[in-house]
């Protein structure tokens, strides 16, 4: 394949951790999205962000909208420019803040839960609405991937849109902090370990982001157990993930257990490794932090 991505992106993504604004969707497909998540959530009783958690992460398993949008040419073709042709998709997950709510990331990074190794993990934040500065866009702290893992805890951040309310607890170099803007249909990337955080959405209007977490076949799992993913691009000559089957039909008893099943899955290795992460992690660790 042809690459998307010029020298200058490859270059600024190397030494950033983060790319944006990159296009990935038409206006059409926007509002078709919109619609079939208004849908999803009049089937599901609300919100994704109010109702049962686990209808957050992972509808690629239960919705044919979700699978399809997770394979959008334009999104994977940039995704295959940084990991290669031989792609999974190891998470999704919905980040909706209600217009003028507190909901925020503090800074964080996404390895430290997530249990994969090499840090070949590229997530793209796709923008189903108009993000605006002030509709709580993600920001990141430019070049702090290089550095690899940094000490997090949990259970410290209220109001949070991340299930462990976790916030970075030793220094990282925030001089250089870019704030991604993005038009409907954008998207931006962000390594693994750069470090982001989102503030709350001040905007009269629904701000509306989904994260698809894609690696590349050859990286493991390092967990107790086996996870699931789902093939998007090329082959899988590795065999470390249990490859699931794109849905057939929306909230289809089969679609609805796998998603509960995978959901499990998940939630058992976020708790694992969240437990592996704090393990050695001073009890005073956050002290004088002030959030």
């Amino acid at each position: 394949m042809k690459p998307v991505l010029n020298d200058r992106q490859l270059r600024d993504w190397r030494a950033d951790g983060f790319l944006y604004p990159l296009d990935g969707l038409s206006a059409a497909e926007v509002q078709r999205y919109r619609e079939d998540l208004r849908r999803t959530e009049e089937h599901l009783g609300g919100s994704l962000m109010a109702i049962d958690k686990k209808f957050r992460g992972n509808l690629h398993f239960m919705c044919k909208w979700v699978d399809e949008l997770a394979r959008t040419p334009a999104i994977v073709d940039v995704i295959e420019d940084l990991l290669g042709p031989n792609i999974l998709l190891y998470t999704s997950r919905f980040f909706i803040k209600e217009a003028m709510s507190e909901g925020i990331a503090a800074w964080h990074q996404d390895s430290t839960y997530f249990g994969l190794r090499p840090f070949d993990h590229v997530t793209a934040w796709v923008a189903l609405s108009n993000v605006t500065a002030d509709a709580g866009p993600v920001e990141f702290a430019a070049g702090s991937h290089i550095r690899g893992q940094l000490q997090q805890k949990s259970g410290l951040i209220k109001n949070s849109v991340n299930t462990a309310g976790q916030i970075i607890v030793e220094w990282f170099d925030q001089s250089h902090i870019e704030r991604a803007v993005l038009a409907p249909g954008q998207f931006s990337l962000h390594h693994t370990c750069t470090v982001h955080q989102s503030q709350p959405n001040r905007s009269p209007e629904r701000r509306i982001g989904i994260a698809l977490s894609y690696i590349p076949t050859r990286t493991r799992y390092i967990g107790k157990r086996r996870m699931p993913a789902s093939l998007v691009r090329g082959r899988d000559e590795y065999g470390h993930f249990d490859l699931q089957p794109r849905p057939q039909v929306d909230f289809g008893e089969i679609e609805m257990q796998r998603h509960d099943t995978t959901f499990k899955a998940y939630i058992e290795s976020f708790y694992e490794q969240l437990g592996e992460a704090e393990r050695d992690l001073p009890h005073d660790a956050a002290a004088g932090m002030v959030y």
